[in-house]
C-alpha cells in the first residue's frame, strides 16, 4: 500500500492541481466539465499490487503473475541445470586428478625400485672389486713340522737356527 502526496486544490474545470500561476486551457464554450475548484486530500492511498486509488469499497484485481513465475521457474531451471552441470565437470576434474596422483606415485615407486636395484648392483660389483681371490696355497710349509734342516725357506733357517741355539734338549 503506498501514499502518495499530492497537490491540496484542483482546478474545477481542467481537474490539474492548482499553483500559483495556473493557467487553465479549457475553453469555456466547448467545456463538457463545469466544476468548480475543490480542495482534496493532500494524500491519496493507492494500491500497490494494481495502482488504482483505495477507497473503502475498493477490490484489488491485479494483473496476473503468470510471466513473472514463469520467469523464475525458467531461472531456477536454469541454475539447477548449471549447478548440475558444475557438479559434474567438478567431479571430471577431481577424478583427473586422482589418476594423475596415482599415476605420479606409480612412476615414483618406479624410480625407487630401479634405484634400489641399482645400488644393489653398484654395492655388488664394489664388494667383488674389493674381495681379494684366494691365494693359491700348494702345500702347508710351517717350519717347525719341516723336517730338512737345510730347507732354503727363511722361516725354516730362521727355526734351525734358534734351534740350535736354544741350551733346551729338543729333538732335533
Amino acid at each position: 500500500m503506498g501514499f502518495r502526496l499530492r497537490g491540496v486544490i484542483r482546478c474545477g474545470p481542467c481537474g490539474k492541481p492548482r499553483g500559483i500561476r495556473h493557467t487553465c486551457v479549457t475553453s469555456a464554450a466547448g467545456s463538457k466539465r463545469k466544476g468548480r475548484t475543490r480542495l482534496q486530500s493532500p494524500l491519496e492511498w493507492r494500491c500497490k499490487p494494481c495502482g488504482q486509488k483505495r477507497g473503502i469499497v475498493h477490490t484489488c484485481a491485479p494483473k496476473s503473475d503468470f510471466k513473472a513465475r514463469k520467469r523464475k521457474a525458467a531461472m531456477a531451471e536454469r541454475q539447477r541445470k548449471q549447478k548440475a552441470a558444475r557438479a559434474r565437470q567438478a567431479g571430471k576434474r577431481r577424478e583427473a586428478r586422482k589418476a594423475a596422483t596415482a599415476r605420479r606415485n606409480a612412476r615414483r615407486k618406479q624410480a625407487a625400485a630401479e634405484r634400489r636395484a641399482r645400488d644393489k648392483a653398484r654395492k655388488a660389483a664394489a664388494k667383488a672389486a674389493k674381495t681379494r681371490p684366494a691365494r693359491p696355497r700348494g702345500d702347508s710349509h710351517e717350519p717347525g713340522t719341516c723336517g730338512d734342516r737345510d730347507c732354503p725357506k727363511y722361516g725354516c733357517k730362521a727355526y734351525w737356527a734358534g734351534m740350535e741355539d736354544c741350551p733346551l734338549p729338543h729333538n732335533g
